[in-house]
C-alpha cells in the first residue's frame, strides 16, 4: 500500500516508485531497457558463437557450457534473427544451428537424468553401508557404521558430484513431506561425513591438526575434543577461528559458486564455527578461557 501524502511513517515501496513518480518512471523505464538490451546482446553472443562453431564437438560444448540460457527468450530470439535475416543462406544457417540445439540440448536432458538415476543407487549404496543386519536404521549410528558409510563414500569417490548431492537434497525433502524424520536426520549425517572427507586435509599437527580431527569426527565429539584441545594449550579461540577462516575461503573461492558441494561444505563449517564459540564462551565464563 502507497501511503498518502500526510502519512510519512509509511513511504511507498521501493518497487512502487515508478508508479508513483513521473521521473522515477522513466528512470526505471530506462533501467529496465538497459537489461533488456545487455540481456538481447548475450543472447546475440552465444547464438554468433553458435553460428561460428567449427565442429559439432565444439557446438556441444557451448551448449553445455551455457544450458541454462537456452530457454524461451534464447529462442524467441533465433526466431526474431530468423525474420530479420537478409539472406536465405542466413535463415539456413540459423535453422540448422537451432536445430542442433534442439538435439544437444535433449541429449543434455536424458545424461541428466541418467546421471541422477545412477547418483541414486549410489546414494542408496551409502545408506545401506548404515544400516543394521536387519537393514534398519537406528540413530545415533553406531560408530561401525559411521566406519561403513565412509568406507562406502571412499568406495564412490568419484561419484560424489552435484547429481548425488542433487539427489540427496530431494529425499530429504521428500522424506520430510512424507513425516520419514529419521531419514531426514541419516541423510544429513551422511551429508556431513560427506562434508568431512572433503573439507580434510593432510595436516596432523598444531590447529590445523586439530581441525582436521575435529571436522572427521563424529558431531557428539566435537564438545570434548573441542576443551581438550583448548586446555591443553593446542589451539586457542583466534587461531582456531582463523583456520576455519581459511578453510571456508578454500570452500569459496575453490567450489562452484550456489552448487550443493559448496553448500553443504560451507554449512557443515558455520556448525563447527558456532559449536566452537559457544565453547569458548563457556570456557571464558567459567575462567578457563585458553
Amino acid at each position: 500500500m502507497v501511503s498518502s501524502p500526510g502519512d510519512r511513517s509509511l513511504p511507498a515501496r521501493p518497487f512502487l516508485r515508478c508508479v508513483a513518480h513521473g521521473r522515477a518512471r522513466r528512470v526505471c523505464a530506462r533501467s529496465e531497457l538497459g537489461d533488456s538490451l545487455k540481456e538481447t546482446a548475450a543472447l546475440d553472443d552465444l547464438i554468433d558463437n553458435l553460428l561460428s562453431a567449427k565442429s559439432q564437438q565444439q557446438m556441444a560444448q557451448l551448449v553445455a557450457e551455457n544450458i541454462l540460457a537456452v530457454d524461451t527468450k534464447f529462442w524467441m530470439r533465433i526466431a526474431t534473427r530468423n525474420d530479420t535475416a537478409a539472406t536465405m543462406e542466413d535463415k539456413e544457417r540459423l535453422q540448422g544451428v537451432a536445430t542442433s540445439v534442439m538435439v544437444l540440448v535433449d541429449a543434455v536432458r536424458k545424461r541428466t537424468e541418467q546421471q541422477l538415476e545412477d547418483s541414486g543407487k549410489v546414494l542408496q549404496d551409502i545408506l545401506v553401508a548404515a544400516a543394521d543386519d536387519k537393514g534398519e536404521w537406528y540413530l545415533p549410528l553406531t560408530q561401525e557404521q559411521v566406519e561403513g558409510v565412509r568406507e562406502a563414500l571412499d568406495r564412490h569417490a568419484d561419484r560424489l558430484d552435484e547429481a548425488l548431492l542433487s539427489n540427496a537434497f530431494a529425499w530429504i525433502k521428500k522424506s520430510s513431506e512424507d513425516g520419514f524424520d529419521g531419514m531426514v536426520q541419516l541423510l544429513q549425517v551422511v551429508l556431513q561425513l560427506y562434508a568431512a572427507r572433503e573439507l580434510r586435509t593432510q595436516e596432523t599437527q598444531g590447529v590445523e591438526g586439530a581441525l582436521n580431527t575435529l571436522l572427521y569426527a563424529e558431531e557428539r565429539q566435537w564438545y570434548p575434543l573441542l576443551r581438550s584441545y583448548a586446555t591443553d594449550g593446542v589451539i586457542t579461540e583466534a587461531s582456531f577461528m582463523e583456520a576455519l577462516q581459511r578453510r571456508m575461503e578454500g570452500v569459496v573461492l575453490g567450489l562452484q559458486s550456489g552448487s550443493y558441494a559448496q553448500r553443504v561444505q560451507a554449512e557443515y563449517l558455520k556448525e563447527m564455527e558456532s559449536r566452537a564459540k559457544a565453547v569458548f564462551k563457556e570456557m571464558a565464563a567459567a575462567g578457563k578461557a585458553p
